[in-house]
């Protein structure tokens, strides 16, 4: 099973984007790409959520790189830059649109991944987790997951 993922409660989502704010601001010194969060928030008429990668344990996004730019690593699905071509395969593989490439503002041609990594470099955990100002998004854990679906189950006797 799948070691960790962030969980949106659309129900609570406002829309605020507080969430890409600090994504961005959490990974800025990591690249060259200028204001790219990691997740992206999603507006329909009255309805919200940002789009996260769910670091599935099949992952589609995998399986779609012709080049293997993305790999799993200790549960988490990320990118290889240096091996993306930017042909988007991983893009429209994703079921949750939890996959952007962009252009790198700092060379040439190249073409980079852009996804959750659950900020791996953050002792604190993911910013936007952090900050979400309703608790909308909370790390789904195993563990996690088992409680709440004994907790549904008991609910069905």
């Amino acid at each position: 099973m799948n070691t960790s993922f962030i969980h949106v409660d659309a129900g609570a989502c406002i829309g605020c984007r507080t969430c890409e704010v600090s994504c961005a601001v959490n990974h800025q010194s990591d690249e060259q790409l200028g204001f790219h969060p990691r997740l992206r928030v999603y507006k329909a008429s009255k309805d919200s959520a940002p789009a996260v990668c769910h670091h599935c344990e099949a992952a589609s996004c995998l399986s779609a790189c012709p080049t293997g730019a993305l790999r799993k690593k200790n549960g988490i699905v990320e990118p290889v830059q240096t091996l993306c071509i930017g042909c988007k395969s991983c893009v429209m593989a994703c079921p949750f649109g939890a996959v952007d490439i962009v252009a790198d503002i700092g060379s040439h041609n190249m073409m980079t991944i852009v996804k959750c990594d659950m900020c791996q470099h953050d002792p604190d955990g993911p910013a936007c987790v952090r900050t979400c100002p309703t608790d909308a998004l909370s790390v789904m854990t195993s563990e996690r997951l088992q409680q709440l679906s004994q907790r549904k189950r008991s609910r069905l006797f």
